[in-house]
């Protein structure tokens, strides 16, 4: 009779890879990444830390884990593939925006950081980027550019519209005035005034539109006339 294979520790504490992943997002969604440890992922789950490192061997592997599993889940899955080029952009560039408003540390904390895993959903993401702006007609360093953009907009629009939501003591707009009766801030006074008022995938439209203007057709570029 064969003899059963030996659990790990792991296993015998019923976890899985995706389940350790799923508890390091939560913990990082509390106390941001700073905060994501295997330590603090065991004790989420009530397991000993031991138990974690039969999924992952490190802090590195697990962040990588988590941000591959968020990208691909935010961005990637049930991307169209058969789309032009520029459209597909901004549907991940719209993807990105709203994976910031949703979880802003997480996308910030893995904007510009490699992966160690290979293939990762990160690196798939870049790369169907970069293709389709090479595609809708970008020159290879411009692409580059327009990436980089592209991926700056998207975290940056998130964070400073989440800032823009966060509790105060005083509301957006009561802190706004108190700039605007000031002469120091005269040049921003219409910038201020709109600001009180986000106005969200619209506003973020806008400026993916100016980040692209070269590569759209004349009749969707900015500013162009429809006559």
């Amino acid at each position: 009779m064969e003899t059963p294979a030996r659990r790990t520790r792991g296993e015998s504490a019923g976890l899985t890879r995706e389940t350790v992943v799923a508890a390091a997002e939560a913990v990082a969604e509390r106390g941001g990444v700073a905060k994501l440890s295997l330590r603090a992922v065991a004790a989420e789950l009530g397991v000993s830390p031991t138990a974690i490192y039969n999924h992952v061997r490190d802090r590195d592997e697990l962040l990588d884990a988590v941000a591959d599993a968020f990208v691909f889940r935010k961005v990637l899955r049930r991307l169209p593939r058969k789309t032009e080029p520029i459209e597909r952009v901004r549907l991940i560039a719209r993807r990105l925006r709203r994976a910031g408003l949703e979880h802003p540390g997480l996308l910030s904390a893995i904007v510009g950081y490699i992966p160690e895993q290979a293939p990762s959903a990160q690196m798939d993401c870049a790369e169907l980027i970069i293709s389709d702006l090479l595609d809708a007609g970008a020159a290879p360093d411009r692409a580059v550019v327009l990436y980089r953009a592209l991926v700056m907009l998207c975290v940056g629009d998130a964070i400073a519209y989440v800032n823009y939501s966060r509790p105060r003591a005083s509301s957006l707009a009561d802190r706004l005035e108190r700039h605007l009766d000031t002469e120091r801030y005269r040049v921003l006074h219409g910038y201020l005034r709109r600001a009180a008022q986000p106005e969200g995938e619209r506003a973020f439209d806008q400026q993916l539109d100016v980040v692209l203007q070269e590569l759209l057709p004349p009749a969707s570029a900015p500013g162009a006339r429809n006559d």
